[in-house]
């Protein structure tokens, strides 16, 4: 870990059948080129992670992915 702490941000964090969110939301990062990263805690709760400065366009990547729902 460097001198500012971690470089990883929890951007949002499902559980039981919206957990299934967390997978879509990869695949949309991905294929805008965000790096970004899942953690799952117990058996039913997923986060998914982007970098600190990807934060900002994964909030935007959000609202469209939420807006096509």
């Amino acid at each position: 870990m460097g001198l500012f702490g971690n470089r990883w941000v929890t951007i949002r964090t499902e559980s039981g059948t919206k957990a299934d969110d967390i997978d879509r939301l990869q695949a949309v990062f991905k294929s805008n080129g965000l790096k970004s990263k899942i953690l799952l805690e117990g058996s039913h709760l997923k986060k998914i992670q982007v970098t600190k400065k990807d934060m900002e366009r994964a909030k935007e990547l959000i609202d469209v992915f939420e807006q096509e729902r």
